[in-house]
């Protein structure tokens, strides 16, 4: 019961994170198309297209590194692995993952402070674009965008992914683990 409910929620997080990745570095590859191609059609880039794809990228990264800690593909240095019994390394993930649920949470908190120090600043190459968009939209709202803050808010929302992921990779592996010290003959059927 607990295995597929597990297994369901990591599959909804992994294809969010895969999602907003991919979203991520297709915005970014066509705001930089976008960009070359009108620097040289018309000789003159939009100066938001040359900032904004690198917050984008931030973005991008932070739903990365998520997926890929779900995945069990992030970085990993396997030379002390190779040493130790398979009892011995599934003990060592678990640690590293309860590890990783604490630096993703006190990277959401650095990235919290960091937005409300810096965060109100302007983007000076945004700026400009948010003014037009409040001008042509009315809409005072679409100020934000101007300010740092949003793009900032990548760090907070990456520690949280990170914290997230981490945390359902240990349940993945404590269950794995129970499951595996049942009887294979008491082992219930998952449908």
């Amino acid at each position: 019961m607990y295995r597929s409910a597990v297994q369901k929620v990591s599959r909804f997080f992994t294809g969010l994170f895969a999602g907003g990745a991919s979203l991520s570095m297709m915005a970014l590859f066509a705001i930089i198309l976008f960009n070359s191609l009108r620097r040289y059609t018309f000789g003159k880039s939009l100066e938001w297209g040359e900032e904004l794809p690198t917050l984008i990228a931030v973005y991008g990264f932070m739903f990365g590194a998520a997926y890929a800690y779900m995945q069990d593909r992030h970085i990993r240095f396997t030379i002390l692995v190779g040493f130790l019994s398979r009892a011995s390394t599934q003990k060592l993930y678990m640690l590293v993952d309860l590890i990783m649920v604490g630096i993703g949470g006190l990277m959401a908190w650095s990235g919290w402070q960091f937005v409300l120090k810096r965060g109100g600043m302007e983007a000076s190459a945004l700026i400009g674009l948010a003014k037009d968009l409040r001008a042509v939209t009315g809409w005072d709202w679409t100020i934000w965008l101007g300010h740092y803050y949003p793009y900032q808010a990548a760090m907070i929302l990456g520690g949280v992914m990170l914290s997230v992921a981490a945390l359902l990779k240990l349940l993945q592996r404590v269950i794995d683990r129970a499951w595996m010290t049942v009887e294979p003959e008491a082992q219930p059927v998952d449908s």
